[in-house]
């Protein structure tokens, strides 16, 4: 299977071929708006009712795929989660068979500030201009440095700890999670000391809409 069919597509793959002259030709799907507005279409609110799965670490779930990325340069499941490699190399992706409308990444950098981004494969093909396409940045918190765990620096160290990201998204079928933290210059032994750049997920949880 290829990253593009593992991963969250963000093209809708029904949209027609691009019309002579570049102009992107609309589903009529991706009209709806329009054609609620000039048809004056009376609209109803809709109730969601929910149910939130928790996934853990190391993420053995059927419906789950992790692509921890390139090798050798700190991508690695450890004690306290999976170490993906930076966007766009490393990933997890989950399918749910309910629509996805909301997700919470926790975990930690591996140099503060860490960053946290979404993409999502809508159940409808809505909006032509604007994929389901999520970053949130600036977030606290890391787990110590494994030179420093074994000098004896512990988890009480003022810049340990986790962060949260949520998204509340669209209807989907899928999601793909990525992550990184700052590229801060480190030591010379190598990209893997000197470019820990990585971001530690530990549990992710899933809100579907329910019946």
């Amino acid at each position: 299977m290829t990253e593009e069919q593992i991963r969250a597509r963000i093209y809708n793959p029904d949209r027609l071929a691009a019309e002579p002259g570049g102009k992107l030709p609309r589903t009529e799907l991706e009209r709806e708006v329009n054609r609620l507005y000039e048809n004056q279409t009376p609209q109803t609110r809709e109730k969601l009712t929910t149910v939130t799965y928790q996934y853990w670490a190391p993420f053995n779930y059927p419906n789950i795929v992790v692509e921890l990325g390139r090798e050798d340069l700190g991508a690695e499941y450890n004690v306290d989660g999976v170490e993906l490699d930076y966007p766009p190399f490393g990933a997890i992706t989950v399918t749910e068979d309910r629509p996805i409308v909301g997700v919470t990444i926790i975990g930690s950098a591996c140099t503060a500030p860490g960053f946290v981004m979404l993409n999502a494969e809508p159940i409808e093909w809505k909006y032509p201009r604007t994929g389901i396409k999520m970053k949130q940045e600036n977030l606290w918190g890391q787990h110590v440095n494994a030179k420093l765990w074994r000098r004896g620096v512990d988890e009480a160290w003022r810049e340990a700890g986790l962060s949260s990201a949520h998204f509340d998204i669209p209807p989907s079928s899928k999601v793909t999670i990525m992550g990184g933290s700052a590229m801060d210059v480190g030591g010379m032994g190598g990209a893997r000391e000197g470019l820990d750049a990585h971001y530690c997920f530990r549990i992710i949880r899933v809100t579907v809409l329910e019946g």
